[in-house]
């Protein structure tokens, strides 16, 4: 990937009103991939959904940095089971 693909850090915290550190926290968690680059932080564009996502939790719902990896795990494992949920209903319906 080259660096202009990428994203600065410190843009994307300016842009939504969040601290640098809150990206370093997200990635001392593994929930997110910084890049470094000549000692300037960036974020793939394939993982800003992801990070958006943690940013709304953080803000809208005063989630601490440190607990968005639980919060992230429970919302992933919903949307496992509500997929399991959808195959088992069309499995019904065919032999119904």
């Amino acid at each position: 990937m080259f660096a202009n693909d990428l994203i600065p850090a410190t843009d994307f915290c300016v842009y939504h009103h969040v601290e640098i550190t809150f990206i370093h926290t997200l990635a001392q968690h593994g929930l997110i991939n910084v890049v470094t680059v000549e000692q300037t932080d960036y974020v793939q564009p394939d993982q800003l959904t992801r990070l958006e996502k943690l940013v709304r939790l953080h803000q809208e719902l005063a989630i601490h940095p440190d607990d968005l990896d639980i919060v992230d795990n429970l919302l992933d494992q919903v949307e496992t089971l509500q997929r399991q949920v959808t195959t088992l209903q069309n499995q019904l319906r065919f032999y119904q």
